[in-house]
């Protein structure tokens, strides 16, 4: 901030400590478009919270989730404003992305809010349920937004819900991965049903998953295309990273019963990308060749 704003940021300080939340706010909306400062931006959405502007202080706090992670006190905040706009699933992965020793406090404030959302805004819930069901109807863009939607059911709900969902073979796949790695996250103890990439079903526990960085075969991989390239072509480098990313999209959470080679799989994912052929017929080959398809297919979908 240059003198001028940090004077009006001052100001807003001392309107905010006469409870003068609009006039504060009336100063501090403004500034944090000029600065985009973290302080101004966390004094904002207080200011917005006790106007009982909820909507606008929610789309602060998800805009820079992060910024709410300096203080529990600041992160009991963002938890609030979700749980006053009912967007319980997005503050269970707040709390599951900050420091574990406020997630018991912060839980609690989820779990009250579920419940008098399940007394008062039954009918509401229901419905989106319903439209969490018929999630495979749109393409890829509107299943991601029925998702987004689908983010302020209760968690209860919501993995009643998935559990239809993941058996949908009209649903994009990348679609139930987002699914299945939040309830990772989450930490959710349950067995879950899904069909996968290869028209088979499979079944996972969330709670029992390892996160897919940490998959050793994955580790693997990437250590042998950083030693290939990283130090040597950087532009290669970032496209084979990013053809990674993409084929380990498709393949969660089976990435390490597919890539059972990890050497031979960045062999195959280099060649590719040079344009090579091996010639061999190897399972790695096919496994690609397969996802190259399917990342096909999100360029399409984005027209």
């Amino acid at each position: 901030m240059n003198e001028g704003q940090a004077k009006r940021y001052q100001q807003a300080e001392k309107l905010i400590k006469q409870e003068k939340w609009g006039s504060a706010g009336d100063i501090l909306d403004p500034l944090v478009t000029e600065t985009a400062d973290p302080d101004a931006t966390r004094q904002l959405v207080r200011v917005l919270y006790k106007d009982h502007q909820y909507v606008q202080a929610l789309s602060n706090v998800v805009e820079e989730p992060e910024l709410f992670y300096q203080t529990e006190e600041f992160a009991k905040l963002a938890v609030k404003i979700m749980v006053q706009n009912q967007r319980f699933m997005l503050a269970r992965l707040f709390i599951a992305n900050g420091p574990a020793e406020w997630q018991q406090d912060l839980d609690k404030l989820v779990c009250d809010g579920e419940q008098i959302a399940q007394t008062k805004y039954q009918q509401t819930i229901q419905q989106r349920l319903k439209t969490f069901y018929h999630l495979g109807d749109g393409d890829l863009l509107e299943q991601r937004q029925r998702l987004n939607e689908a983010y302020a059911l209760p968690l209860d709900d919501f993995i009643l819900g998935t559990r239809f969902v993941l058996h949908d073979p009209f649903v994009h796949y990348l679609i139930k991965a987002d699914i299945i790695e939040n309830l990772r996250k989450l930490g959710v103890d349950t067995q879950l049903d899904y069909l996968w990439i290869d028209n088979h079903e499979y079944q996972v526990n969330p709670a029992e998953m390892t996160a897919q960085d940490e998959v050793p075969a994955i580790k693997t991989v990437r250590q042998i295309i950083k030693d290939r390239l990283g130090d040597q072509d950087a532009i290669s480098f970032q496209m084979a990273k990013q053809q990674l990313e993409l084929q380990l999209m498709f393949l969660f959470p089976r990435a390490a019963n597919i890539i059972t080679n990890p050497t031979e799989w960045a062999e195959v994912l280099l060649k590719t990308l040079n344009g090579q052929e091996s010639g061999n017929d190897t399972a790695a080959e096919k496994w690609q060749q397969r996802l190259m398809t399917l990342i096909s297919t999100l360029s399409q979908a984005g027209k």
